[in-house]
């Protein structure tokens, strides 16, 4: 029955997708759309590959543009989500001159923190302990392992951010300290540079005051010089400046 469930649920899920494909493609249309005959997946590990290979099968082919490329990679996170991966990312289209849709899966964190890395951990114990243990007390050993993964996630995340925020608060103080010393380092080139320049505006008004002043010397010596001699003319001699001497 639960297998009979399983099935129903997956053709009903490949049906959704195929009407979105239908539907994404009669609402937008591109200059440049590609004609695919087939879908790959590629990095899968976690599901069987024959049942992907037929979830995402397109008979004769469809056209696609990048909306229902991006569309495709939705609908392939969704299939893992319904396998119980939710932590499994799906990018990075590639197509090729064959016509063959490639979707990259990326499945680290699912084997770091999701059910895949529960899984393996369970049956590992079951099998190198030969421990008689039922499906359902592996379902509920695999559960409580991805509830301790999460935990652990979390953990991580927020030491992240506490580390990233001390570390930008950090460089911000650093950034700072440089920006203070570049502001000093320049008051100080523009303060010596203006005294700099104050010394030699006055060392250069001396010396014009010192040229004018030799200017001006000069222009009274030639006065000077250029004026004629004045001839002084004596009388005659009175007795009483002759009685005098």
């Amino acid at each position: 029955m639960k297998l009979f469930r399983l099935n129903l649920i997956r053709k009903a899920v490949g049906f959704i997708f195929i009407n979105f494909l239908v539907l994404g493609f009669s609402q937008v249309s591109l200059a440049k759309d590609t004609f695919v005959k087939k879908v790959r997946v590629k990095g899968n590990t976690l599901i069987d590959p024959q049942s992907l290979k037929d979830h995402f099968d397109l008979g004769n082919g469809l056209k696609m543009n990048p909306f229902i490329m991006d569309l495709a990679a939705s609908e392939l996170r969704s299939v893992y989500r319904f396998h119980g991966h939710p932590d499994v990312d799906s990018y990075a289209l590639v197509k090729n001159k064959k016509g063959t849709l490639y979707l990259k899966v990326d499945e680290q964190r699912e084997y770091r923190y999701g059910a895949a890395r529960a899984e393996l951990a369970v049956y590992n114990l079951d099998w190198n302990f030969n421990m008689k243990t039922t499906e359902q007390q592996k379902e509920e050993a695999i559960r409580k392992l991805v509830k301790g993964y999460k935990k652990i996630k979390l953990n991580q995340e927020i030491v992240t951010s506490f580390l990233i925020k001390n570390q930008r608060a950090r460089i911000e103080e650093i950034q700072s300290e440089k920006k203070k010393a570049m502001r000093e380092k320049i008051a100080l080139a523009v303060k010596d540079y203006k005294e700099r320049n104050l010394a030699e505006e006055k060392e250069e008004a001396r010396k014009i005051e010192e040229m004018r002043m030799r200017v001006q010397a000069a222009a009274r010596k030639k006065e000077i010089e250029g004026e004629e001699p004045k001839v002084v003319e004596y009388g005659e001699i009175t007795p009483f400046e002759r009685s005098a001497f």
